[in-house]
């Protein structure tokens, strides 16, 4: 095994590019890459800005089990005479386990400020990781990770727990200097599904009424951006996001989409009774669909919310709107329509939900009250 030159991640030894961050270890022409170690695991020392980094890796039983980096020795010569007390630290020397870090958490200031409630959420999530208890923490990849993850019972909530409960125990372990700092990292790319949707998050009749109105009684683009939300079920990220030249209004239908692999580049039908607002939004559009930058979107939401009098929800649930009023029309359009429309996927590699005809997504959207 060696070590990524970018991330410091143990990697095959022939391995052209690093599994954990991409970044290419060898020259296509064959030229050999400089291992980053001295002679004998003594450790090596680099520069990054205008400080000097002393690193050292702990190898046990041909594996390493531990990678610790110490920064800010203003020269190369100080940084060389810091490696042995570096590579010969107590806890260099020791592999920690899942077990005692997440003991070791739960004596931190932010465990113990955390509710009663929510301990108890994270104490149960932990007992879901069981499988990993007595291994060290330094030696888990995160293909192992993500599987454990998967294999959880529950759909959202206990997946998210659990990665919640891990990143609290890799994050202390950087801290504490007994993983690299760059670790943690893989557990925020751990991926989790889809957040279920509630009747809350939804938009009521009422308030779907007080946008129309507003809109109606002076179009304003931030209005436009509610309408176009509840009827598309898109998110606020990909009306920034989204391509002009991909909207085609004759044949109401718009290319776009982020998150999942379902979700990206989907066919978004525009249902007839928002096709007016479309046209009033396009020659305004500098970001993506939107005419305002990110803080002026939020600034007009907020004073599109006071001047219509609804609940102070975030433009989110206007998404969760358009699922929501979708839902209700169950049986009379189907729940891949439905999911093909908001850009979910099925889960299976044989993905059916985009291959959905845009005629079957636009007669849907076109069922969805008008108020």
């Amino acid at each position: 095994m060696v070590t990524c030159i970018k991330c410091r991640s143990a990697i095959e030894d022939d391995s052209i590019y690093c599994r954990f961050c991409g970044k290419k270890q060898v020259s296509t022409s064959g030229e050999k890459r400089r291992k980053p170690h001295g002679p004998n695991g003594s450790g090596t020392v680099y520069k990054r800005g205008n400080s000097w980094y002393a690193y050292v890796r702990v190898i046990r039983g041909g594996q390493v089990i531990a990678r610790r980096a110490k920064g800010g020795f203003p020269t190369k010569a100080a940084a060389l005479e810091y490696l042995p007390q570096l590579k010969n630290s107590p806890d260099a020397a020791k592999a920690y386990t899942i077990d005692q870090m997440f003991t070791r958490v739960q004596a931190t200031q932010k465990w113990l400020k955390i509710s009663p409630d929510k301990r108890s959420h994270y104490l149960t999530a932990y007992k879901k990781l069981a499988s990993i208890h007595q291994r060290d923490v330094a030696s888990l990849k995160y293909f192992e990770l993500q599987n454990l993850i998967d294999g959880i019972d529950g759909a959202f909530y206990p997946k998210r727990d659990a990665k919640t409960v891990l990143q609290k125990i890799y994050d202390l372990a950087a801290i504490q200097e007994l993983i690299p700092m760059e670790k943690p990292a893989i557990i925020k790319m751990l991926e989790l599904p889809s957040k279920p949707l509630t009747t809350q998050d939804a938009r009521t009749p009422d308030e779907m009424t007080a946008f129309w109105n507003d809109w109606r009684k002076a179009p304003t683009p931030i209005a436009g951006y509610a309408l176009v939300m509840a009827y598309t079920g898109m998110r606020t990220g990909e009306l920034f996001a989204l391509d002009l030249q991909k909207i085609d209004l004759p044949r109401r239908v718009a290319v776009g989409g982020i998150k999942t692999a379902a979700g990206i580049d989907r066919q978004i039908p525009i249902a007839d009774c928002i096709a007016p607002v479309f046209e009033y939004l396009l020659p305004l559009a500098r970001y993506g669909l939107v005419a305002y930058d990110e803080n002026e979107y939020y600034t007009q939401w907020a004073q599109l919310i006071q001047r219509t009098g609804v609940r102070p929800l975030g433009s989110y649930c206007q998404r969760h709107t358009c699922a929501t009023r979708l839902q209700e029309l169950v049986p009379a359009v189907s729940r891949p329509v439905i999911n093909s429309i908001l850009g979910h996927s099925n889960g299976k590699i044989d993905d059916t939900y985009t291959h959905i005809a845009l005629e079957t997504k636009l007669a849907a959207v076109n069922r969805l009250p008008v108020y």
